[in-house]
């Protein structure tokens, strides 16, 4: 599995890759421009994770949608970016960003993330992990 390595100072942070494409940075460059604002606080947000942990984020920017897969929301406006926690030095994994219309996370990203994490997890236990700067 290859990893797009979005941030790295203390902490990790990488976004999964499919092939040559990383759709979180795809979503982020072709996010209309009355979005583009909540695209440039999930990436201070991701900044802020890389130098200080996910822990200093509060419940309102950061919390968890699937408490089985324990699978996490990043929050700015109507942007959200699902991620789930890596191993080693890699804080958060991304698995792809979206634009939230109704009060629950829908289903198929929650299912797309989970994937993403089950995925990851064997790429790791095989020592498949690739990462892109």
């Amino acid at each position: 599995m290859k990893l797009k390595i979005l941030h790295e100072s203390r902490y990790k942070i990488a976004a999964v890759m499919s092939g040559d494409d990383c759709e979180t940075l795809s979503f982020f460059n072709e996010i209309e421009s009355k979005n583009q604002s909540s695209v440039d606080g999930l990436l201070g947000l991701i900044e802020r994770i890389a130098d200080y942990g996910i822990d200093t984020l509060p419940t309102k920017l950061s919390h968890l949608v699937d408490k089985e897969e324990k699978i996490y929301e990043l929050i700015k406006g109507n942007i959200r970016l699902l991620y789930f926690k890596g191993n080693c030095d890699v804080l958060i994994v991304t698995t792809h960003a979206f634009i939230k219309k109704t009060q629950k996370t829908p289903e198929n990203h929650k299912n797309k993330a989970i994937m993403l994490k089950k995925a990851y997890q064997l790429a790791l236990d095989k020592k498949q992990i690739i990462f892109v700067e």
